[in-house]
């Protein structure tokens, strides 16, 4: 993404003493830098922000950039980003990389402006392929096995071969669906296997839509 849009968006939806949070990826950590040095330089008319991370690594870094860090049992989400796979134009988004799903649903509920960021091949039709699931440790084998009813399952590994945990200590696992199915029933269906903790699934969620490419498009569904 354009160092340009970034400051765009930036300029365009956070306004000052908004306290703002800001998905957990290698984007976001890019958002978070140059919206750290848009304050400090003065490029945008913003003096003060609280900043409520979602994972360690973001909390280090807006530290080290000298953002208010604040949390979400203090404080109401002003302004939630997230940079997400895919997202339609019903708002529904799928985030496949997360440090806790778990987390970024909370902030994505919380936030009074959910702004969605995906690049041009993601503005789909209709969301498609794995969505991933969190899921407890404790009896996973079971829970993949009912998740793989639904499609082909498959519980995510590091490059080590070891078991990939979310910070919240949960396993991955991304289900590839064999059939379509309407999103607020495969919400359901899914979330009632026990063990199955959040999906990256996030229906209805966004309020406005950001797709970059070589140029940026903005969608609105709200006033503000």
């Amino acid at each position: 993404m354009k160092d340009d849009h970034i400051e765009a968006i930036i300029a365009r939806y956070i306004k000052d003493g908004d306290t703002v949070s800001i998905g957990s990826n290698p984007l976001g950590e890019k958002f978070v830098k140059k919206l750290a040095l848009a304050i400090e330089a003065k490029h945008i008319p913003i003096a003060d922000i609280d900043f409520i991370p979602t994972s360690f690594s973001m909390a280090s870094l807006a530290s080290q950039m000298g953002l208010r860090i604040s949390a979400l049992n203090e404080r109401e989400i002003d302004v939630g980003i997230e940079f997400v796979d895919q997202i339609d134009g019903n708002y529904n988004f799928v985030k496949r990389n997360s440090t806790s799903f778990v987390r970024d649903k909370m902030i994505c509920q919380s936030a009074g402006l959910l702004v969605a960021i995906c690049n041009e091949g993601g503005f789909v039709e209709k969301i498609r392929g794995k969505i991933p699931y969190e899921v407890e440790t404790f009896g996973w084998k079971r829970t993949l096995m009912q998740l793989d009813g639904f499609g082909r399952a498959q519980r995510r590994i590091d490059e080590k071969g070891d078991p990939l945990k979310t910070e919240t200590g949960n396993y991955l696992i991304d289900v590839e669906f064999d059939r379509l199915f309407n999103y607020e029933e495969l919400e359901v269906l899914t979330k009632n296997v026990p063990g199955v903790i959040e999906s990256g699934l996030f229906i209805g969620l966004a309020d406005k839509i950001v797709v970059h490419g070589k140029s940026i498009k903005l969608m609105s569904r709200v006033d503000v």
